[in-house]
């Protein structure tokens, strides 16, 4: 769809950030490089930025400095630490693969993969990925989203760039944050009063003399490059002035949803049952790590999709039939 328009919404949850917020040391992940033709990050950087859900902040590989380089392919492999948690979708945010001429792909094994080219998961496109059995060329720069044609549960998940045949040899390969997940679809459409708004954040300041002044907080996101947005979704456009600013954000009433939709039976036992508040509410801890959100679970327009997190410290469900429930959500957009 476009214009925003409200369907059915979908939540994109990262695995690796859940983990960290429950005690898993990031250095416990093991991120793998891969021995021979395969180029790590340049040294001002460290794998967890990777995955540090700050888009803005690019890591950049340093591709164009020779034609060994740009042979080379980018290659890491993380460790979930379990094999109880299914993948479905890889979210790539802020990238520059347009302009570094690149593509990538994703694996999944059992074991660790140290070397190139592993064989890649059967996925499809979601956003700015052409597929290529299964290699995505994205067509621009900023970002992409690939799901799996099946549910993934190895234990490690590897994502390798490569160039197009070469990288390019002006621009290195950055990369601003890497999402590896699983979605989830809520089981139906919210109520017809959904609230969109945009805020600028402007704090108004009047002197005694009546003149009043504005400070703005959220004009625009982040910005990598002049004409690259660092705000995940956001097309940067020609010139910074053609850039959409403001944060956006939505509040949706669910009306009759099951119980079985909504919670595990069993909360004492942490299993992968799809349920909301095990899938998205658990995973996210609330409002504390951002995720993607798509009010259409089935969109392919970049600007139906926003890098937010919940507005809301708090998740409640109401009970207006046996065992069917109301709820109420708050998604507002990261800067």
């Amino acid at each position: 769809m476009t214009y925003q328009r409200i369907q059915t919404p979908r939540f994109y949850v990262d695995t690796i950030n859940w983990l960290v917020s429950r005690g898993v040391a990031s250095s416990e992940f093991a991120v793998y490089h891969a021995a021979g033709d395969s180029l790590n990050h340049d040294s001002d950087y460290v794998d967890e930025e990777l995955f540090d859900m700050n888009p803005a902040n690019q890591v950049v590989f340093s591709t164009s400095d020779s034609s060994a380089t740009r042979a080379d392919h980018v290659l890491f492999t993380i460790d979930k630490q379990a094999t109880s948690v299914s993948t479905n979708f890889v979210a790539i945010l802020n990238h520059n693969m347009d302009s570094a001429e690149g593509k990538f792909r994703v694996g999944t094994s059992a074991s660790a993969i140290t070397s190139v080219d592993p064989t890649a998961e059967a996925s499809a496109s979601v956003l700015n990925a052409a597929d290529s059995s299964n290699i995505f060329t994205p067509a621009t720069d900023g970002d992409s989203i690939i799901t799996f044609d099946t549910a993934d549960t190895n234990r490690y998940v590897a994502v390798q760039f490569e160039g197009d045949s070469t990288f390019s040899s002006t621009y290195d390969l950055k990369v601003g944050c890497i999402l590896i997940g699983e979605y989830f679809d809520m089981p139906l459409a919210p109520d017809l009063q959904v609230t969109r708004s945009v805020s600028f954040g402007n704090d108004i300041m009047e002197t005694p003399s009546g003149r009043r002044f504005s400070q703005a907080k959220w004009l625009e996101g982040n910005q990598s490059s002049s004409t690259q947005s660092g705000q995940p979704f956001k097309s940067a456009g020609t010139s910074t002035s053609l850039r959409f600013g403001g944060r956006t954000q939505f509040n949706m009433n669910f009306s009759y949803l099951t119980d079985t939709d909504l919670i595990n039976s069993d909360v004492s036992t942490a299993t992968d049952t799809d349920s909301f508040y095990n899938m998205v509410w658990n995973r996210t801890g609330g409002s504390h790590i951002p995720f993607v959100f798509t009010p259409d679970g089935s969109s392919t327009t970049n600007g139906d999709y926003i890098f937010g997190r919940f507005g809301q410290d708090e998740w409640s469900s109401q009970q207006v039939a046996s065992n069917v429930y109301s709820t109420a959500l708050s998604v507002i957009e990261e800067f």
